[in-house]
């Protein structure tokens, strides 16, 4: 298996369920070709560089997953067609990736989604005061 990731931008006027939707089009694509999507993310809307298709704006979706090469082409025909999508690009980011790796990216990836603990910090949990040294008499030298 090898990594890629497939960067897409789709029209900003879509609806988050519309973006949902593609989402899990592509997923399932990927998932039903027996490939591991290791993360997805959404970019949000961006503006564009140049007008593509007469939308200046445009909504980002990565795509990280191992699979075969067969894959990504299949996945690059459907977007190829799909009316929503304005463009896209697939990267191959390694030659090779193993059941381990993948494990280790997915857990990293859950421990992201997750929620971090509220830390508060040693200052403001407690009012301390700070007390400033004095001088023992016994320490105290004249002379």
């Amino acid at each position: 298996m090898k990594r890629y990731e497939t960067l897409f931008i789709v029209q900003s006027e879509l609806s988050s369920d519309d973006i949902t939707a593609i989402i899990d089009r592509y997923s399932k694509i990927i998932t039903d070709m027996k490939g591991t999507i290791l993360k997805v993310e959404r970019w949000g809307k961006r503006k564009l560089a140049y007008l593509i298709r007469k939308q200046a704006r445009g909504f980002y979706i990565l795509i990280d997953f191992a699979g075969k090469r067969e894959i990504v082409a299949e996945v690059e025909r459907i977007l190829k067609f799909d009316d929503k999508v304005l463009k896209y690009m697939s990267v191959k980011l390694a030659d090779g990736i193993t059941a381990e790796e993948i494990e280790k990216v997915l857990a990293g990836a859950q421990k992201a989604e997750t929620p971090p603990a509220l830390i508060i910090p040693a200052e403001s949990s407690t009012t301390t005061t700070t007390a400033t040294p004095t001088a023992t008499p016994e320490a105290t030298t004249e002379g």
